[in-house]
C-alpha cells in the first residue's frame, strides 16, 4: 500500500513509518522533519510554513504524479478538510468532504445536529454585523461568537452585555469586511463540562468514554484547565454515551475515526453537545487514552488501515487518568522544576526553558507546564492533579514583568 502523511505532530509522538512498517511505502508531507527516521519513510517532505500554506497541496499533488497513492493519512484538525479534497481528487477511500465539512464546520454541524433532534443550543450564523445584532436581539446576554472552523479556543469572544456587543462590532475586523465573516453566534449555557473521547473502526464505535473538564477559556484568567476521566458507576457516564453514539449516528461519521467531543450540563440537568471533531482530543487525551485504555486511537487507526489484527479494548478504564494544564502568564521566568515528585503524577512538562520572558496565554493550547496522573478513582485523580499543580507553584521562580523591564531599563 502507498501512503501519504499530512503531518502537523511532533513525530516521535507519531511514528508513522514504523507504524506502517516496511512493506507499506510511506511518503511524508510534514511542517518539520525533526526527531524523523528517514528510514521509516520513502520520502520526507518538509514544507516551510506548513500551517498557512497551499503548498501542502501542491506538494501532494506532484507526489500523488510520482507514487500513485492509495490512502492518505491526516490526524490534525486543521488537516481534515484538504486530506479529504484530495481523496475526492484521486478517487481514494476515506472521510470524504461532507464528512469533513460537517465535522470541521460548526455551523453545518450544528445544524444537522439540529435536524436529527441531538439537543445543541440556540445558535445562528454570523456573516455580518446585522446578523449578530439580530441574534442578540432575539436571544439576549451573555452569547458566544466563534469562528465556524476554528480550534484551540482561539477567536471565541464571550458577549456579556450591549457594550461587549458594540465593541466587538466596532473592532472586529471580520464583521467589517467586504465579504462573509463565516462566524457563528450561541447562546450561552451554564454548564458543568464534559469530553467524550472515542474511536469508530468499520462503522462500530470501538471506544468511548467521557471525562469530566474544566472550561477550555479558563487560561484566560490564569486558570488551569483540569480533565480526568469518569469512574464506570457515574450517573452521567450512561447518559453521556448515548447522547455521543446518537451524534454519529446523525453525522456523516467516516467509517473509521477518532472522534473528540465537547458536552454541556446544564443546572437542569440537560446535556447538549458543543461540538464534536473527526479527529483524536487534544492537550493530553492521547495519553489519557493510553493509560485508561492501553490503547493509543492513532495507532489503532494506522493498525487498521494496515490491515493488521485490531486489539480487543476493555469495557471500563483500566485505571483512572486526568490531565492538567498550566497556562502561562505575563512575567519572568527564572526557574522552574523538571521533575515532580508527587505519586501518581505519570508525565510531568515544562514547556519553556528557565529565564524566559513570558507573556499570557492566548488560546487553550498555550501552557507553562501540564500533569498526567492515574488514580484508583476521578476523585484520586482530581487530587493529584490539585496538589500537583499547587507544588509546581511553589517551586517555580517567578518575577512580575514589571520587575524585569526596569532592570532593562
Amino acid at each position: 500500500m502507498k501512503i501519504l502523511v499530512l503531518n502537523r505532530f511532533p513525530l516521535e509522538l507519531v511514528p508513522y513509518g514504523a507504524w506502517f512498517g516496511p512493506e507499506h511505502t510511506v511518503v511524508l508531507l510534514t511542517r518539520s522533519a525533526d526527531g524523523a527516521v528517514t528510514g521509516d519513510y520513502a520520502e520526507v517532505v518538509e514544507v516551510p510554513g506548513y500551517a498557512d500554506t497551499a503548498s501542502v497541496e501542491y506538494h501532494a499533488h506532484r507526489l500523488h504524479r510520482r507514487y500513485g497513492f492509495d490512502r492518505i493519512v491526516a490526524y490534525s484538525e486543521w488537516d481534515l478538510l484538504r486530506a479529504a479534497r484530495l481523496r475526492a481528487d484521486w478517487g481514494l477511500p476515506g472521510q470524504s468532504p461532507e464528512s469533513a465539512v460537517a465535522y470541521r464546520d460548526k455551523l453545518t454541524m450544528k445544524r444537522i445536529l439540529d435536524a436529527a433532534g441531538v439537543p445543541v443550543a440556540p445558535f445562528a450564523a454570523v456573516d455580518d454585523p446585522s446578523d449578530l445584532l439580530a441574534f442578540a436581539a432575539r436571544q439576549g446576554f451573555p452569547l458566544v461568537l466563534k469562528p465556524r472552523r476554528g480550534a484551540s479556543s482561539l477567536g471565541i469572544e464571550i458577549l456579556t452585555d450591549e457594550a461587549a456587543l458594540h465593541e466587538t462590532v466596532r473592532t472586529c475586523a471580520d464583521l467589517a469586511a467586504d465579504r462573509p465573516a463565516h462566524l457563528m453566534a450561541e447562546a450561552w449555557v451554564p454548564n458543568e463540562m464534559f469530553f467524550v473521547d472515542g474511536v469508530v473502526v468499520d462503522g462500530t464505535v470501538r471506544l468511548c468514554w467521557p471525562s469530566s473538564t474544566s472550561s477550555p477559556l479558563g487560561f484566560r484568567h490564569g486558570e488551569c484547565q483540569v480533565a480526568a476521566t469518569l469512574d464506570a458507576a457515574d450517573p452521567d457516564r450512561r447518559r453521556l454515551v448515548d447522547l455521543l453514539e446518537k451524534t454519529l449516528t446523525a453525522l456523516p461519521t467516516p467509517p473509521t475515526t477518532a472522534f473528540h467531543a465537547e458536552v454541556f450540563k446544564s443546572p437542569d440537568g440537560s446535556l447538549k453537545v458543543n461540538e464534536i471533531g473527526s479527529r483524536m482530543g487534544g492537550a493530553h487525551v492521547q495519553d489519557l487514552m493510553v493509560y485508561s485504555f492501553g490503547t493509543d486511537p492513532l495507532r489503532l487507526q494506522a493498525s487498521w488501515l494496515a490491515g493488521d489484527e485490531l486489539p480487543a479494548l476493555p469495557d471500563e478504564p483500566l485505571v483512572n487518568s486526568g490531565f492538567a494544564l498550566v497556562p502561562p502568564r505575563a512575567g519572568f521566568l527564572v526557574s522552574a522544576p523538571r521533575s515532580c515528585p508527587l505519586p501518581g503524577i505519570e508525565q510531568f512538562h515544562v514547556g519553556v526553558a528557565d529565564g524566559t520572558l513570558l507573556e499570557d496565554a492566548r488560546s487553550s493550547a498555550d501552557m507553562l507546564a501540564s500533569f498526567v496522573a492515574t488514580g484508583r478513582d476521578r476523585a484520586e485523580v482530581l487530587e493529584r492533579l490539585s496538589d500537583a499543580v499547587e507544588w509546581f507553584a511553589d517551586a517555580c521562580d517567578f518575577e512580575a514583568a514589571e520587575a524585569q523591564r526596569g532592570l532593562a531599563a
